[in-house]
């Protein structure tokens, strides 16, 4: 019995995948190249803006004069908010929430925010502080894809 119930998990999921692969064709999906460049009249950054961001965008976004494109980056914060409950009031999950001002051409801005959560319950304080870090890093690679998301969604505008 338990090996006929394996199988049927094993085809199961097979045609799961299947299915999937054939609906994202079907949809014509494509993945975001982010290989390609971007390219700005004018980049300017905020005093805020980590070096972090500043250069792994600038790998990425090129000043280019004959382009009509100005970004200005401005008001990044990071932030950490933490749970608490339980017998004991210690702190049971912690969220890490980045977010970052994208101000363009016309003037209209926008705010992209991106969070993280994790557990927190049987970390002892250094382990934490070392998984806050990791998560920040996190937050920030995943606040550049989404800059780079919008902006390749303003210039096709």
């Amino acid at each position: 019995m338990y090996l006929c119930k394996r199988k049927v998990n094993k085809f199961r999921n097979l045609g799961i995948i299947i299915f999937l692969n054939v609906t994202l064709l079907g949809c014509s999906f494509s993945p975001i190249n982010l290989e390609s460049k971007f390219f700005v009249k004018k980049l300017s950054y905020d005093l805020s803006i980590p070096e972090k961001i500043k250069n792994d965008l600038n790998i990425y976004i090129k000043e280019n004069k004959s382009s009509l494109i100005e970004v200005k980056f401005f008001e990044f914060e990071i932030k950490e908010n933490n749970f608490y409950g339980g017998k004991n009031l210690g702190s049971l999950e912690s969220e890490i929430v980045g977010s970052i001002q994208i101000q363009g051409l016309t003037g209209d801005t926008k705010k992209i925010i991106s969070s993280k959560r994790f557990n927190t319950q049987s970390l002892n304080p250094l382990a934490q502080k070392e998984l806050i870090k990791s998560i920040e890093n996190q937050v920030i690679k995943d606040l550049n894809k989404k800059i780079l998301l919008y902006l390749k969604g303003y210039e096709n505008k």
